[in-house]
């Protein structure tokens, strides 16, 4: 069974709305309203503004929301107003104008001690360098939130100690910061944001700082914890290929501005503009497509009450020669072929579930294609799409992910293949060796079918 890559992919418009911020402005200078007062300044370059005003615009007018347990990711190249942006979410950096609200409270009309409650019980911080205490253990590092709360010791301890478990780092807890290793101090720093059991991480660039190994291994352990806690994440990278593969939704920034949201899917096949299309022109389709955009529905579907020589004339009828059978509700049983309803009718069978071959290959409808090719390397036939409760969504075909593969490359270059298409040549060679694989309309039954 094949899987998405991210935690969270069923993004509802209906969804309760966590973090929302409106026409949010920050203005770095001496006189940040001249800017705001005057038109012309408002809609000028940043040069412009820095030129007439003296002033430099960090942020321009941003709005956009995240829904509760999203993960939601700001990505730009350096400069482009990204961690500006979350630090003024919880004012870190103090907004110019604009409002922010988390769960429907304005952020910015807080005074201190509000505002110091929201970022002690609400959300939870992780830095690119860490921002650990280097004098102290591990443990006292995810208790030390814990501590400035008034938790006493022995259940800021037992918090912590669970943190540092679900982060991996079980038997670290007496070291100091320096006996870890990049990636392990980072562990840490997402372990003390997870001790005061926030509603929401802002996450700051966290694995920029690691190598690439070290960095994938990060983001997938990431991934994984967010099937469990299912916080809403707020991620901050430059990196296209990370925003690819752990955001629900991408949020496209330059200069200050928002240019695109959208899910991974959305960024890479519907660029807004040239700056976008430029931004992820190096990204595969395989990597964001999913089954659910790519499947197809099947000519027919057979049902579990049908008689097999009902069911043989039904895939004879269709021009295929292989059917998968559902339930009355739409469960997939298992997948007939034409020479197994031969061989059945040549017994006198007559219950279709005699012809049945269970043992069919599936994946969810938010699989990416990229997890799809040793699927459809392994089979002759198409793999089924289903959803959580085993229903019958539709169906995706070998040359579909061929063809995928086929446009990522380019016209006259080589398709690059994984091991388990190379040890099964015949998903790639000639229409011959196909024909069979494909398995789509009007290809014919097979000879089996004729002769029954």
């Amino acid at each position: 069974m094949a899987h998405s890559g991210n935690g969270n992919n069923s993004l509802d418009a209906d969804r309760e709305v966590c973090v929302e911020v409106r026409k949010l402005w920050k203005v770095f200078g001496h006189e940040p309203d001249r800017v705001l007062d005057d038109p012309e300044l408002r809609v000028a370059t940043k040069e412009e503004v820095l030129t007439r005003a003296g002033c430099i615009i960090a942020l321009r007018d941003v709005s956009f929301s995240v829904h509760k347990g999203e993960f939601f990711v700001l990505m730009g190249l350096s400069g482009s107003g990204k961690s500006t942006l979350i630090r003024c979410i919880i004012r870190l950096a103090e907004p110019t104008a604009g409002s922010v609200f988390i769960n429907g409270n304005d952020i910015c009309a807080l005074d201190e001690e509000g505002l110091s409650e929201v970022r002690r019980h609400t959300t939870g911080m992780v830095f690119q360098h860490f921002g650990l205490l280097p004098h102290r253990s591990v443990l006292d590092n995810v208790a030390y939130g814990l501590k400035i709360r008034g938790v006493s010791q022995e259940e800021r301890y037992e918090k912590a100690r669970a943190c540092i478990e679900k982060v991996g780092l079980r038997g670290w807890e007496g070291y100091l910061p320096s006996s870890l290793s990049g990636g392990m101090q980072q562990r840490v720093g997402i372990a003390r944001a997870l001790a005061g059991d926030p509603e929401i991480l802002l996450l700051d660039e966290p694995f920029s700082g690691l190598d690439p190994l070290i960095r994938r291994q990060m983001q997938d352990e990431l991934l994984e914890l967010q099937v469990e806690i299912q916080k809403t994440i707020l991620f901050v990278t430059h990196d296209l290929h990370e925003a690819l593969k752990v955001g629900d939704r991408i949020a496209i920034m330059r200069d200050g501005e928002i240019i695109q949201t959208g899910t991974p899917e959305d960024v890479v096949i519907n660029p807004s503009d040239s700056y976008v299309r430029q931004f992820v022109q190096d990204a595969s389709p395989t990597k964001v497509l999913t089954a659910r955009t790519v499947m197809e529905q099947p000519p027919v579907l057979l049902y579990s009450w049908q008689g097999p020589k009902a069911a043989l004339q039904t895939i004879r009828d269709a021009n295929i020669d292989s059917a998968f059978v559902v339930t009355r509700k739409a469960r997939i049983l298992g997948q007939v072929t034409v020479e197994g309803l031969v061989a059945l009718i040549r017994k006198r069978g007559t219950f279709l579930k005699d012809a049945l071959d269970p043992d069919i290959l599936t994946c969810h409808a938010d699989s990416i294609l990229d997890d799809l090719v040793p699927l459809v390397a392994s089979t002759r036939y198409p793999v089924a799409v289903i959803d959580e409760d085993n229903r019958f969504l539709g169906e995706v075909y070998v040359s579909t992910i061929i063809a995928n593969m086929i446009q990522e490359q380019g016209p006259g270059e080589d398709v690059e293949t994984s091991e388990e298409v190379q040890d099964n040549p015949a998903v790639l060679e000639g229409p011959e060796d196909t024909e069979e694989n494909e398995k789509t309309p009007g290809d014919g039954p097979s000879e089996g079918a004729e002769q029954a």
